[in-house]
């Protein structure tokens, strides 16, 4: 049972690295899940040195650190989803595998970031085949945008690369950042099919932390609404309005939740 009362807020959790900047990482996610009246938990997996032009460094925390640390929360805690985000190290993704497999009942949203925004890479091709194989199929949705998407499959086009994805058992995939005539086009395919397209105009500017910040929110609708679709839509509604006014840094923006 629960050691905290859940009558007034529920709680998330994400696995995720610390970003310094605030502007993505488990920061970032902690920030939009207040926004949306959730109280985020968080589960640290690696240290980065970063800005707001590139990932200079990661450094993985202690894989046994990190068990206790999920396992303290899971005693403590009732838990009604998860985000995965920035994963760099072999034996925490083997930890985190086997922390899901019990947890296919609330929703699962994994973000497969490869690279940071400004350069720098997360996942390293050793890790990714243990990822497609065993982690990305205990998500109830994956998000890539779509050099993600190619990354992750080697191949170069969407409906290919959603069909090899569904070999592994993904089937459920919200491909974001294809820019077609000047608009930023989202899709959610299910089971293989188009379920949904979500078009917003492409701003000018380059902002850090949009594919946690929008992940996040998918997980927080999905949570109230338990509609893949509309969360989706919803997600993508929260976005457009934080991202308008977001905070210039010089290099890559950041997302202004202070409005």
């Amino acid at each position: 049972m629960s050691l905290i009362n859940m009558s007034q807020k529920k709680f998330i959790l994400t696995i995720s690295g610390h970003d310094p900047t605030s502007a993505a990482g488990m920061t970032m996610d902690v920030m939009v899940a207040s926004k949306l009246n959730f109280h985020c938990l968080s589960v640290i997996n690696n240290l980065t040195i970063q800005d707001a032009k590139k990932l200079y460094k990661v450094v993985n925390v202690n894989e046994k650190f990190f068990n206790k640390s999920l396992r303290n929360l899971e005693k403590n805690f009732e838990v009604s989803g998860i985000k995965i985000g920035a994963i760099s190290s072999h034996k925490i993704i083997e930890e985190t595998i086997n922390f899901l497999k019990s947890k296919q009942k609330i929703p699962i949203i994994i973000d497969p970031i490869i690279k940071a925004g400004g350069g720098g890479l997360f996942l390293k091709k050793e890790n990714l085949n243990l990822a497609l194989k065993k982690l990305y199929p205990l998500a109830s949705l994956l998000t890539p945008n779509k050099e993600e998407l190619f990354y992750l499959t080697g191949l170069t086009k969407p409906t290919d690369s959603i069909k090899k994805l569904q070999d592994l058992g993904i089937n459920k995939i919200y491909v974001t950042g294809n820019e077609i005539n000047k608009n930023i086009v989202n899709t959610l395919y299910v089971d293989g099919e188009k379920k949904l397209e979500v078009k917003t105009s492409k701003l000018d500017k380059k902002i850090h932390g949009t594919g946690c910040a929008l992940s996040t929110s998918i997980l927080c609708n999905l949570i109230k609404s338990k509609d893949l679709s509309k969360s989706c839509k919803e997600a993508n509604n929260f976005m457009e309005k934080y991202l308008k006014n977001s905070l210039h840094t010089g290099e890559q923006d950041f997302i202004n939740l202070n409005q």
